[in-house]
């Protein structure tokens, strides 16, 4: 009997089995089985068991700037000559051998355009010394009232504001577009014009030094090796706006850059020259698109318009962010190697934000995308530039 039993459980086992063979017949069933990832490559290279990476000089030429721009521009705080004198220094002589003013737009491509860039810079440091009263008998109360439309002056809540900022007659907060000049014209120009030039790479000398490894003086790198890592040493700082949250057109920006600057150094220790010079491609092209974006971004964001439509005072420190990120958009480049925008051009879209009554004209700049002068307008003629759209710089939620 229990034989019976058995062989009836059997049997209806094979039939539920046979059913639902049949029932899920013609369908596709997804496997928990997945191929095997490939690991990201990882920016990490050795000689001799020492590292073979140093992108040290990165922060010593950083570290000056950020001190011009957060202790003396910002705020406002060239009240004297000796104090000018001292932020010159810093911009001048650096520290550690690394002079700034040496470095901005030091790429044989800007080299026309490089003394008009210099005298930009020059201009900020004089307006800011308009603002914080250098040559007022007191300096400290002549600096003590709001901006507003045709007065430069401060912009916060009060004098004493953690997060004042000071604007010219126009509503420019020139502090903001010596940032961009900063991230543009050295970190962007660094990492695109100079240490990433094509022409490094197909250099016969230096190759021929790379592939008998010879190493610069005291250090366990070869100068091809060396530029490639500064390349990447400077484009930690443009990280942060690679990583923007929000912005499908970016979603993939952050890994694509990394495994391009990986790749490419690995294929640089291998002399896989071809294949750096595809890297290198990438790169300039990702790279080019975040800038573009970033700038078109500051422009339209709902933050900047939302500011602007309730308290302008409120939006001339992100509308002046992105009059720095216009700048920066001349130092690009095109697959071609040719700059995407000129010097002439970027200066036009700033004047075209900033004409008449500047910042403070309030309908203008929230016009449609037809409006010129609108920020729409300006980040749409960006976009085509960069076959970018306004719908593509949307965020999602």
């Amino acid at each position: 009997m229990k034989q019976k039993t058995f062989i009836y459980s059997l049997l209806l086992l094979l039939v539920s089995v046979l059913s639902s063979c049949s029932q899920w017949e013609g369908e596709t069933v997804e496997s928990a089985y997945q191929e095997p990832q490939i690991p990201d490559p990882t920016y990490q290279f050795k000689r001799n068991g020492a590292s073979s990476v140093d992108y040290l000089e990165c922060s010593l030429l950083r570290d000056p700037l950020d001190y011009i721009y957060s202790s003396y521009l910002r705020t406002a705080n060239i009240m004297y000559e000796g104090t000018m004198t001292r932020v010159k220094g810093y911009y001048n002589n650096g520290e550690f051998g690394l002079k700034p003013q040496e470095e901005l737009a030091a790429s044989s491509l800007h080299k026309a355009d490089r003394e008009r860039i210099l005298k930009d810079v020059e201009d900020i440091f004089v307006t800011t010394g308009k603002l914080s009263g250098l040559g007022q008998p007191s300096p400290g109360t002549y600096r003590n009232h709001k901006a507003k439309m045709g007065e430069g002056g401060y912009v916060g809540v009060h004098i004493g504001d953690v997060n004042i900022a000071f604007a010219n007659e126009k509503g420019l907060v020139v502090a903001e577009l010596f940032n961009g000049i900063v991230w543009g014209g050295i970190y962007l120009d660094k990492i695109l014009n100079v240490h990433l030039n094509d022409s490094l790479y197909n250099d016969a000398r230096l190759r021929s030094e790379h592939e008998r490894t010879a190493l610069l003086p005291g250090r366990n790198y070869t100068e091809l090796e060396h530029h490639w890592d500064l390349a990447y040493g400077y484009y930690q700082y443009w990280l942060p706006y690679v990583q923007v949250g929000g912005l499908p057109v970016l979603r993939e920006s952050r890994i694509k850059l990394y495994n391009a600057f990986a790749r490419g150094r690995l294929a640089l220790t291998e002399y896989r020259y071809e294949e750096v010079l595809q890297q290198l491609q990438l790169i300039r092209a990702e790279l080019s698109k975040v800038a573009a974006v970033r700038a078109m971004n500051l422009l339209v964001n709902d933050i900047t318009v939302g500011n602007l439509d309730e308290d302008i005072n409120n939006a001339l420190v992100f509308l002046s962010q992105g009059c720095g990120a216009l700048y920066g958009l001349q130092f690009t480049l095109q697959e071609s190697g040719k700059p995407h925008l000129t010097y002439e051009q970027v200066k036009s879209y700033i004047n075209e934000l900033t004409s008449g009554n500047g910042f403070w004209d309030k309908e203008r700049l929230l016009g449609d995308e037809a409006t010129v002068g609108s920020l729409k307008h300006v980040a749409s003629q960006v976009g085509k530039v960069y076959g970018l759209t306004l719908n593509d710089i949307k965020r999602s939620y």
